[in-house]
């Protein structure tokens, strides 16, 4: 019994949202950057924000984090980053970015906010790319913490748009 939960836990599908302890991050993508930061920046807009679970070709989409919980070291700034990967139908890796900032050197965000990443991944799907399912993979470390959490985001092609 306890190796059937065992391989079940294995095998169970990464989510677009992952969290431990305090910290939460979830992954979201938008082919309108500037919308969804304008959204961010103000207040019960973010709920309007445009994400999207599909990309054409020659499309750019950006994809972000959400988090709320980041521990803040002595002097109370987070230190949250990302590595990013695009992983496309076939298992290749399109693109890497290690490193990102998604919250450096600020405060916590206050009352447990949920609060979009500094940094995104940016997505381009060229003519000649395979059709399928191209997945988003984030490693989200809070390294005060001590805590990374991996994100998967599936972004279905789409032809003809």
């Amino acid at each position: 019994m306890i190796l059937a939960a065992y391989l079940l836990a294995a095998t169970a599908p990464v989510s677009d949202f992952a969290r431990k302890q305090g910290f939460a991050v979830q992954q979201i993508a938008t082919n309108d950057a500037a919308a969804l930061l304008r959204d961010w920046a103000a207040p019960g807009r973010a709920a309007q924000s445009p994400v999207v679970d599909t990309i054409a070709r020659e499309q750019v989409v950006d994809s972000f984090i959400v988090f709320t919980g980041c521990k803040g070291d002595l002097a109370r700034r987070c230190n949250v980053t990302a590595d990013f990967a695009l992983i496309g139908p076939q298992g290749q890796i399109y693109a890497e970015h290690e490193g990102a900032d998604v919250w450096v050197g600020k405060a916590p965000p206050a009352g447990g906010a949920l609060t979009l990443s500094d940094a995104s991944l940016g997505i381009f799907i060229d003519p000649e790319d395979p059709a399928g399912d191209y997945v988003v993979r984030a490693d989200v470390t809070d390294h005060v913490a001590g805590i990374t959490l991996r994100t998967e985001k599936t972004l279905k092609l789409v032809e003809g748009e």
